[in-house]
């Protein structure tokens, strides 16, 4: 489970495994890789890079039901939020033999990925403690369905070709506690006492 910031993390990750694996020796040392909008890809590109694109958040259908939250102290929890993160990964180049290239290894690249561990995803924001070091966020690529995929293509009919991956399953925790009564574990009983009915006394 993670804290509200997760959301950015996991983009800034996206960012860095592309800074980082990118093959400089093969596709040259200039590139950009940005988080935007998609109201900035109207923004002429003229360099090699790539945009990150987070266009959609849903609920995880598979874990929309969860318990309450408990801590290793026993505290619970309002149940943690199951969130899928839906993005675009968009490769820009001066030359369609290029841009081509480019997209095929960043997708063969976040195949071998699969997953991005706590380390890599609490690495890059000013906070280092956003994701427990016990958990990852599945990467996975996101083929979008024909309706979206009009409803983007309508945005991005002018740019190159995309990929589009979902992060699933990032779990943001709450810190509403969910405070409960004690069970009941013994009874007192009054021997001898009289309830008098109600509006009259006891005889």
């Amino acid at each position: 489970m993670a804290q509200y910031q997760a959301i950015a993390a996991t983009s800034a990750a996206l960012k860095a495994l592309i800074e980082e694996r990118y093959p400089r020796a093969e596709f040259g040392g200039t590139l950009n890789v940005d988080s935007r909008h998609v109201a900035d890809l109207e923004e002429d590109q003229t360099d090699d890079g790539f945009a990150i694109v987070l266009w959609r958040v849903t609920i995880n259908k598979e874990l929309r039901a969860r318990a309450p939250r408990t801590d290793v102290f026993g505290n619970r929890f309002k149940p943690s939020l199951p969130l899928d993160l839906h993005f675009l990964v968009i490769p820009f180049a001066r030359s369609v033999e290029r841009q081509h290239r480019m997209l095929g290894w960043v997708m063969r690249m976040f195949a071998d990925v699969g997953h991005i561990s706590a380390a890599q995803l609490n690495a890059y924001l000013a906070e280092d403690d956003i994701f427990p070091a016990t958990e990852d966020v599945e990467l996975v690529a996101d083929p979008l369905p024909l309706a979206d995929h009009l409803t983007v293509w309508e945005r991005l009919k002018n740019f190159p070709a995309y990929a589009s991956y979902q992060l699933r399953m990032v779990l943001i925790d709450s810190t509403v506690s969910m405070t409960e009564n004690p069970p009941v574990v013994e009874r007192e009983f009054e021997y001898g006492a009289i309830t008098p009915p109600a509006g009259g006394s006891a005889s």
